[in-house]
Parts: C-alpha cells; structure tokens; sequence
C-alpha cells in the first residue's frame, strides 16, 4: 500500500477515523506501506506549513512523521509516469509500481478518478479498511 500525503495529514488533523485506523494497523505492523524520497519530502514540506503548524501540536507532527518513517519501507524511484492531470500526484503511482503494492489509499479526486492502475486499487481510506474487514 501507499498513503497519499493527504491521509497522513488526515492522521495528524483527525485522531478517529478512517486514517487514523490504517495509520494505527501500520504501527502494529498489520499493514505494510511504502514510500519515496519525493513523498517524504512532499510530507515534510506540508507539515512544515503554517496552516498546518498553526492547527497542530510539533509533538503530534513529530510522532506521526517519525513513526510513518520508521514503519514505511523506502522504494528508489525506477519509474517514471506522466498519467495523473496533477503532476506532483504521479509519485504516488510511481511508488506503487515500483513497490509492486496492491493498493494508494488517497483523498485526492485527481487519482481517485482513475480507480485502478496496473491493477493496483486507488480508493478512499474507508473502502480500502472496508476491504481488510471482509
């Protein structure tokens, strides 16, 4: 699986939900996620911005990056990909491809519209917990 910027974002703002419960299993070592140099920076650089610092606690945003870098397995990019109208949202797909992960769990519409690529699932937080409960 990859986690898209915005579900760890989601971690950060909301503590119940959707994200939270897949942020929570990858602590637990239930699910494995992976990342890249471009997501994390693209992590880091949103979590530094005002907005962000403003609304959070620096503990909190410490936590969650610290432990989504200790608990994600880092992918060296192979493979370039134009697909997505968003440019900086082809990473996530890369990352997948690269990964060979089954699934990115996304908030964004511009990946949510292609529902699947190279058989890997683009879905919202709750259809993909709703997929590991059946």
């Amino acid at each position: 699986m990859v986690l898209d910027t915005n579900i760890v974002v989601s971690v950060l703002i909301a503590e119940k939900g959707a994200s939270a419960g897949i942020f929570e299993k990858i602590l637990l070592g239930e699910l494995i996620n992976y990342t890249s140099k471009e997501i994390i920076e693209e992590l880091r650089e949103v979590f530094g911005r005002k907005e962000i610092t403003k609304r959070t606690d620096s503990k909190a945003r410490n936590f969650i990056l610290e432990n989504y870098l200790g608990n994600s397995i880092k992918i060296l990019k192979k493979t370039e990909i134009n697909l997505v109208e968003h440019e900086s949202d082809n990473k996530f797909i890369e990352t997948a491809v690269d990964a060979e992960a089954d699934y990115i769990v996304t908030g964004d519409q511009h990946l949510l519209k292609l529902k699947e690529f190279n058989e890997i699932k683009i879905v919202k937080p709750k259809e993909f917990l709703d997929y590991l409960e059946r």
